[in-house]
């Protein structure tokens, strides 16, 4: 192959490459800017009140974790210890929708981050030996 297309070639990857790392890194804070601490409960019904349940929001599903939920109806009124919001399962299940972790958006950032460092880092050091035989 000339080593002018294989410099165009490789040029243009570490372009894509850097044009990915700067997209992820974007989106990702985009995404993470709505994330809170959230407790998922089931709402405290008829049973809660026959009991005398009335201040607590419902039961508890799983333990506290930083999720991201866009639609604001799924909150509950209140907040736990630390600034815990509630969201309720039940709402969530009855309008479809679904919580994303922010660990699951982390880990996507962190691989697309990965793999465009290392193409930037591949093609660049492609385009510059290219670049180097052609003179």
């Amino acid at each position: 192959m000339r080593p002018a297309l294989v410099r165009r070639v490789a040029g243009l990857l570490a372009g894509l490459a850097l044009v990915a790392l700067v997209v992820g890194v974007l989106v990702s804070a985009v995404l993470l800017r709505g994330a809170a601490l959230v407790q998922r409960v089931e709402p405290a019904g008829a049973v809660g009140a026959l009991f005398g349940d009335t201040g607590s929001p419902g039961t508890p599903i799983g333990s506290p974790q930083r999720l991201i939920v866009r639609d604001e109806k799924a909150f509950l009124p209140g907040q736990g210890e630390d600034g815990v919001r509630y969201v309720s399962e039940t709402y969530l299940r009855e309008n479809g929708v679904y919580p994303l972790q922010v660990k699951t958006v982390e880990l996507v950032r962190n691989l697309v981050v990965g793999a465009s460092v290392a193409a930037l880092l591949f093609f660049g050091g492609v385009w510059v030996w290219a670049r180097r035989r052609m003179t």
